[in-house]
C-alpha cells in the first residue's frame, strides 16, 4: 500500500476503439446527449495474464483487478470492487476521466480501452430530497505496467509475477487489493460466499468479462482504434 499517486510525468497513448468514440466527449455533452443521467461513473476491468497450468485438465486461469474499499468509507465500506470513480466536468472527456481514475487509484497507466462491459449500471438516489439519476460505465482496459505480449505466466512464477506487477493505493480510497480469480467471484454471485463485492450487478459484469477473455484475440479485440493522449 502506498500513497495517492501523481499525475503521469508524462503523456502515453491510448488506444480507443472506433466503437467507443462516442466517449470521447466532456461529461456535459455526454449528459446533453443522455438527458434522463445525471451524474456518470466509470470503471476499470484490468485482467493479469493467464496461469499456465501444467495439467491439461486444468485450463489456464486469469485474474482481475479488486480493490477493497477503506473502513472509513461512507458507502460500501470494506466492500471489493473494480478501480474507478466519478467523471467530472474538469476531465476532457469520459475516458480520460478513466484513465485519470485508474491512475490515482491504482497507479497503472491507461494504454489501450479494449472493449465496454455492458450497456451499464444505472440507479437512483435522492439527495437534498431532490432525485438523481445515476449511469456506471465498465471498460476493460490494457495498461502499460502489464506488457501485453506476455500472454501467460508459468503457474510457479505467478505469484511473482503478480507481486510486480506495481499497484499503488490511494490509503484514504482503498485498503488493499487483489488479483481475483472467476472463480472466486462467481462462488460469490453464485452462492453468496467468497469475496464480497458492492454489488451483484457488477459481480456479472465482472464474470462476463472473464467469458470475453476467453475468445480468440481476433475475435476479442477491435484492431481499428484512434489514439488520443492522456
Amino acid at each position: 500500500m502506498s500513497t495517492q499517486a501523481s499525475a503521469p510525468a508524462t503523456p502515453i497513448s491510448i488506444h480507443i476503439p472506433h466503437t467507443l468514440r462516442c466517449y470521447t466527449i466532456p461529461l456535459h455533452a455526454f449528459l446533453a446527449r443522455n438527458p434522463r443521467y445525471h451524474r456518470v461513473v466509470c470503471s476499470a476491468l484490468i485482467f493479469a495474464p493467464p496461469t499456465a497450468s501444467h495439467s491439461h485438465s486444468s485450463p489456464q486461469e486469469s485474474r482481475l483487478l479488486l480493490v477493497k474499499r477503506s473502513a472509513t468509507e461512507r458507502a460500501f465500506p470494506n466492500l471489493w470492487e473494480i478501480p474507478g470513480g466519478s467523471v467530472d466536468a474538469e476531465d476532457p472527456t469520459i475516458l480520460h476521466s478513466l484513465a485519470r481514475e485508474v491512475f490515482e487509484e491504482t497507479g497503472l497507466r491507461l494504454t489501450r480501452v479494449v472493449r465496454q462491459a455492458g450497456e451499464g449500471i444505472e440507479w437512483t438516489d435522492n439527495k437534498n430530497e431532490k432525485e438523481r439519476k445515476w449511469l456506471k460505465l465498465t471498460f476493460e482496459i490494457e495498461v502499460a505496467e502489464i506488457e501485453p505480449s506476455i500472454t501467460t505466466v508459468n503457474e510457479g512464477d505467478a505469484r511473482g509475477y503478480l507481486e510486480s506487477i506495481p499497484v499503488q493505493l490511494d490509503p484514504e480510497e482503498h485498503q488493499e487489493y487483489a488479483w481475483a480469480t472467476e472463480k472466486e467471484i462467481r462462488e460469490f454471485f453464485d452462492e453468496g460466499k467468497g469475496r464480497e463485492i458492492g454489488w451483484k450487478e457488477l459481480a456479472g459484469q465482472m464474470l462476463k468479462a472473464f467469458e470475453v477473455g476467453r475468445m480468440t484475440k481476433d475475435e476479442a479485440m477491435l484492431e481499428d482504434g484512434i489514439t488520443k493522449k492522456y
